[in-house]
C-alpha cells in the first residue's frame, strides 16, 4: 500500500510563502491553516460558513462546534482555534471586508453576511459542490480539490495531494498525543482501523525499506 504523504512543518511553511502573493494570499493562508489545523475534509472546507467560526461580536471563537450539516459523516464535532493560528484568519477576514465581500446592513459579523460562506473561490463566490453522476445526490468537492491541488503545484513538494492536509492534522494531533477517543472526535473517524492507517504510515513505509534493503544481494555459492 502506498505511503499517505503528510506535510512538515518546514512543507507547510513552504505551501503559505508560495501562495502568498496577491490577490488571495490571505485566503490561500487561511484555507491551507484550515485544512492541517482544523482539519476538515475538501467538502467541510467548501461547506464552512462564518457564523461557525465566528460570533456575532465579530470575534472569532476560540472553541466552535462544526455543525452535523456540513460534517461529512453527519455528526456534529467540536474544534479549536487558538492564538497562534488566529493570525490567519484574521487577515483573511480584514481582506474580505476590505473587498466589501457579502456585506450586511447589519453591524454583527463585521457587517458580513453570517450564512456567507467562509473560504471563498478565485470568484470571491463559494466552492461548489458538484453531483457525482447523473440523477445522483452524491456530492463531490471537485471545487475545492482543485484549488488545493493548485496549492500543491506551486511548491516543490512531490506526492502530496488534498488528502495530504487532514492526515497531517491527524498524524500531528496523535504524536501530540491525542488519544484515540478524543482523535475520533476531533476527525469524525469512527474506526480505528481507519486511523491506524492514517497514524502510522511510517510504520508501512519501514516495511517496505526493509524488504527492499541490499535485496539484490545473494548468498555466495560454496567451492
Amino acid at each position: 500500500m502506498a505511503v499517505e504523504k503528510l506535510f512538515t512543518e518546514q512543507e507547510l511553511q513552504l505551501l503559505l510563502d508560495m501562495n502568498a502573493a496577491p490577490p488571495h494570499g490571505q485566503r490561500n493562508a487561511a484555507l491551507i491553516i484550515g485544512a492541517v489545523y482544523w482539519g476538515l475534509t475538501p467538502s467541510e472546507l467548501s461547506l464552512l460558513q462564518l457564523q461557525h467560526v465566528m460570533a456575532q461580536s465579530g470575534e472569532f471563537y476560540r472553541i466552535w462546534t462544526l455543525p452535523e450539516s456540513v460534517s461529512y459523516n453527519g455528526e456534529a464535532r467540536e474544534l479549536h482555534t487558538e492564538d497562534h493560528v488566529l493570525p490567519f484568519f484574521e487577515a483573511y477576514m480584514e481582506s474580505r471586508v476590505d473587498r466589501r465581500l457579502f456585506r450586511s446592513n447589519k453591524s454583527w459579523y463585521r457587517h458580513s453576511d453570517p450564512e456567507s460562506y467562509f473560504f471563498l473561490n478565485d470568484r470571491n463566490k463559494e466552492f461548489s459542490l458538484s453531483l457525482r453522476s447523473k440523477g445522483s445526490n452524491d456530492r463531490q468537492p471537485v471545487s475545492m480539490n482543485s484549488k488545493l491541488k493548485q496549492l500543491i503545484a506551486k511548491t516543490s513538494i512531490q506526492g502530496a495531494k488534498p488528502s495530504s492536509f487532514r492526515d497531517t492534522f491527524i498524524k500531528n494531533m496523535y504524536e501530540a498525543g491525542c488519544g484515540y477517543k478524543d482523535l475520533m472526535a476531533v476527525s469524525g473517524i469512527k474506526g480505528k482501523e481507519t486511523l491506524d492507517r492514517k497514524i502510522r504510515p511510517r510504520e508501512r513505509e519501514l516495511e517496505k525499506i526493509f524488504r527492499d534493503l541490499f535485496n539484490k544481494v545473494r548468498v555466495p555459492k560454496s567451492n
